[in-house]
Protein backbone atom coordinates (compact mmCIF):
# COMPACT_ATOMS: atom_id res chain seq x y z
CA UNK A 1 0.00 0.00 0.00
CA UNK A 2 0.97 3.62 -0.80
CA UNK A 3 1.38 5.45 2.19
CA UNK A 4 -0.15 9.25 2.24
CA UNK A 5 3.13 11.38 1.09
CA UNK A 6 3.42 14.91 -0.03
CA UNK A 7 1.69 13.77 -3.57
CA UNK A 8 -1.05 12.35 -1.69
CA UNK A 9 -1.73 15.46 0.64
CA UNK A 10 -1.40 17.89 -2.81
CA UNK A 11 -4.16 15.92 -4.93
CA UNK A 12 -6.33 15.74 -1.72
CA UNK A 13 -6.38 19.32 -1.41
CA UNK A 14 -7.13 19.55 -4.96
CA UNK A 15 -9.33 17.35 -5.70
CA UNK A 16 -11.56 18.74 -2.49
CA UNK A 17 -12.12 22.00 -4.73
CA UNK A 18 -14.56 19.83 -7.31
CA UNK A 19 -18.26 18.78 -6.51
CA UNK A 20 -20.57 16.81 -8.49
CA UNK A 21 -23.16 13.08 -8.86
CA UNK A 22 -19.91 10.64 -9.68
CA UNK A 23 -16.39 10.63 -8.98
CA UNK A 24 -13.67 7.62 -9.57
CA UNK A 25 -10.17 7.50 -8.11
CA UNK A 26 -7.88 5.16 -9.67
CA UNK A 27 -5.49 3.36 -7.32
CA UNK A 28 -6.93 4.15 -3.97
CA UNK A 29 -3.68 3.69 -2.06
CA UNK A 30 -4.63 4.54 1.70
CA UNK A 31 -7.60 5.90 0.63
CA UNK A 32 -6.85 9.77 2.17
CA UNK A 33 -8.11 11.10 -1.49
CA UNK A 34 -11.18 9.02 -1.62
CA UNK A 35 -12.52 9.94 2.19
CA UNK A 36 -11.80 13.86 0.29
CA UNK A 37 -14.25 12.70 -2.89
CA UNK A 38 -16.58 11.35 -0.65
CA UNK A 39 -17.06 14.38 1.03
CA UNK A 40 -17.88 16.26 -1.82
CA UNK A 41 -19.74 13.45 -4.48
CA UNK A 42 -23.05 11.83 -4.43
CA UNK A 43 -21.16 8.50 -5.64
CA UNK A 44 -17.59 7.63 -5.01
CA UNK A 45 -15.59 4.39 -6.74
CA UNK A 46 -12.12 3.86 -6.40
CA UNK A 47 -10.32 1.09 -8.02
CA UNK A 48 -6.59 -0.57 -7.14
CA UNK A 49 -4.79 -3.91 -8.05
CA UNK A 50 -3.67 -4.10 -4.00
CA UNK A 51 -6.50 -6.05 -2.18
CA UNK A 52 -4.75 -4.63 1.29
CA UNK A 53 -4.95 -1.13 0.00
CA UNK A 54 -9.08 -1.59 -0.98
CA UNK A 55 -9.41 -2.90 2.52
CA UNK A 56 -7.98 -0.24 4.16
CA UNK A 57 -9.74 2.13 2.62
CA UNK A 58 -12.52 0.58 3.33
CA UNK A 59 -11.67 0.54 6.83
CA UNK A 60 -11.47 4.36 6.73
CA UNK A 61 -14.85 5.24 4.67
CA UNK A 62 -17.74 3.06 4.22
CA UNK A 63 -19.34 5.11 1.13
CA UNK A 64 -16.99 4.52 -1.32
CA UNK A 65 -17.54 1.51 -3.73
CA UNK A 66 -14.24 -0.57 -4.40
CA UNK A 67 -13.47 -2.77 -7.16
CA UNK A 68 -9.93 -4.68 -7.18
CA UNK A 69 -8.37 -4.24 -10.50
CA UNK A 70 -6.20 -2.53 -13.08
CA UNK A 71 -6.95 1.46 -13.27
CA UNK A 72 -10.14 1.40 -14.47
CA UNK A 73 -10.57 -1.52 -15.98
CA UNK A 74 -13.55 -3.21 -14.53
CA UNK A 75 -15.96 -0.11 -15.06
CA UNK A 76 -17.91 0.71 -17.99
CA UNK A 77 -21.24 2.13 -17.34
CA UNK A 78 -20.79 4.79 -15.69
CA UNK A 79 -19.73 8.48 -16.66
CA UNK A 80 -17.58 10.26 -13.65
CA UNK A 81 -17.71 14.13 -13.50
CA UNK A 82 -14.21 13.50 -11.55
CA UNK A 83 -11.55 11.32 -12.00
CA UNK A 84 -7.98 11.41 -9.44
CA UNK A 85 -5.15 9.11 -10.01
CA UNK A 86 -1.50 9.57 -8.50
CA UNK A 87 0.08 7.21 -10.66
CA UNK A 88 3.63 6.32 -10.13
CA UNK A 89 5.60 8.80 -11.83
CA UNK A 90 9.36 8.45 -11.07
CA UNK A 91 11.16 7.35 -13.91
CA UNK A 92 13.43 4.40 -13.98
CA UNK A 93 14.37 1.35 -16.49
CA UNK A 94 13.34 -1.44 -13.51
CA UNK A 95 10.49 -0.85 -11.64
CA UNK A 96 12.07 -1.33 -8.29
CA UNK A 97 8.86 0.27 -6.23
CA UNK A 98 5.98 -0.24 -8.42
CA UNK A 99 4.07 2.28 -6.07
CA UNK A 100 6.10 4.96 -7.13
CA UNK A 101 8.29 4.15 -10.51
CA UNK A 102 6.11 4.59 -13.45
CA UNK A 103 8.39 3.57 -16.20
CA UNK A 104 11.34 4.14 -18.20
CA UNK A 105 10.65 7.67 -18.48
CA UNK A 106 7.92 7.90 -15.57
CA UNK A 107 4.86 8.60 -17.99
CA UNK A 108 3.87 5.10 -19.19
CA UNK A 109 1.80 4.42 -16.00
CA UNK A 110 0.28 8.07 -16.26
CA UNK A 111 -0.23 7.46 -20.06
CA UNK A 112 -1.98 3.60 -18.92
CA UNK A 113 -4.04 5.45 -16.23
CA UNK A 114 -5.93 8.33 -18.57
CA UNK A 115 -5.85 5.86 -21.33
CA UNK A 116 -8.31 3.68 -19.07
CA UNK A 117 -10.23 6.69 -17.48
CA UNK A 118 -10.99 8.38 -20.92
CA UNK A 119 -13.89 6.47 -21.60
CA UNK A 120 -15.32 6.91 -18.15
CA UNK A 121 -14.90 10.53 -18.03
CA UNK A 122 -18.10 12.73 -19.03
CA UNK A 123 -17.69 15.18 -21.61
CA UNK A 124 -17.99 17.75 -19.15
CA UNK A 125 -16.01 16.17 -16.79
CA UNK A 126 -12.45 16.65 -15.59
CA UNK A 127 -9.16 14.53 -14.66
CA UNK A 128 -7.21 15.34 -12.14
CA UNK A 129 -3.45 13.62 -11.86
CA UNK A 130 -0.51 13.72 -9.97
CA UNK A 131 3.33 14.55 -11.90
CA UNK A 132 6.82 14.92 -11.14
CA UNK A 133 9.46 17.04 -12.92
CA UNK A 134 11.55 14.12 -12.92
CA UNK A 135 9.20 12.25 -15.69
CA UNK A 136 9.13 13.24 -19.67
CA UNK A 137 6.53 16.09 -20.01
CA UNK A 138 6.91 16.05 -23.33
CA UNK A 139 5.78 12.35 -23.70
CA UNK A 140 3.07 13.16 -21.56
CA UNK A 141 2.54 16.55 -23.83
CA UNK A 142 2.32 14.42 -26.59
CA UNK A 143 -0.24 11.72 -25.36
CA UNK A 144 -2.63 14.37 -24.43
CA UNK A 145 -2.58 16.21 -27.64
CA UNK A 146 -2.91 12.96 -29.76
CA UNK A 147 -5.77 12.68 -27.44
CA UNK A 148 -7.43 15.60 -28.11
CA UNK A 149 -6.82 16.76 -24.04
CA UNK A 150 -6.27 19.96 -22.31
CA UNK A 151 -4.14 20.23 -19.77
CA UNK A 152 -4.15 22.75 -16.81
CA UNK A 153 -1.75 23.30 -14.19
CA UNK A 154 -3.97 23.16 -10.73
CA UNK A 155 -1.27 23.30 -8.18
CA UNK A 156 2.52 22.78 -7.74
CA UNK A 157 4.78 21.69 -4.82
CA UNK A 158 8.40 22.01 -4.43
CA UNK A 159 9.97 19.23 -2.98
CA UNK A 160 14.04 19.15 -2.65
CA UNK A 161 14.73 16.86 -5.69
CA UNK A 162 11.44 17.44 -7.73
CA UNK A 163 8.47 19.53 -8.15
CA UNK A 164 4.76 18.18 -8.47
CA UNK A 165 2.45 19.37 -10.05
CA UNK A 166 -1.60 18.38 -10.37
CA UNK A 167 -2.52 18.86 -13.87
CA UNK A 168 -6.27 18.88 -14.63
CA UNK A 169 -7.13 17.39 -18.02
CA UNK A 170 -10.19 17.90 -19.37
CA UNK A 171 -12.05 17.38 -23.49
Amino acid sequence: MYAPAPDTFLLAECASKYRGAWALEIGVGSGAVTEELAANFQNVAGTDIDLASLAYCRSRNRKPMLVCCDTASALSNVRFDLVVANPPYLPDDIKKDATVHGGPTGVETTIHFIESALPLLSRQGAMLVVVSSRSDQSALDAFLAEKGLKKKVVKEKRLFFERLSVLELTF
